[in-house]
């Protein structure tokens, strides 16, 4: 715990389309966000990432939205990490 917060961990699934050159474009740059923000893949299309309590869990939801494909379906989910 920091400052009273417990570690939060944002697990991030997702399924985008890759079957037009632009779509895998797109794919292609949202997983190099992934990798360059930290998260770590547990397997095909699910990535986590540590954070240091809910406000840093936010700050990275929000950045997550700023990288969204047009196309696909991106979902996360917030867990407290004891």
């Amino acid at each position: 715990m920091k400052n009273g917060q417990p570690f939060m961990r944002i697990v991030l699934f997702f399924d985008l389309p890759v079957t037009t050159k632009e779509a895998r474009r797109h794919y292609t740059r949202f997983h190099a966000f992934l990798l360059r923000d930290g998260y770590d893949m547990l397997q095909f299309s699910v990535y986590s990432r540590l954070c240091n309590g809910m406000d840093q869990s936010q700050k990275h939801l929000v950045r997550i939205g700023q990288h969204l494909p047009p196309e696909g379906s991106i979902r996360t989910l917030c867990l407290t990490d004891y």
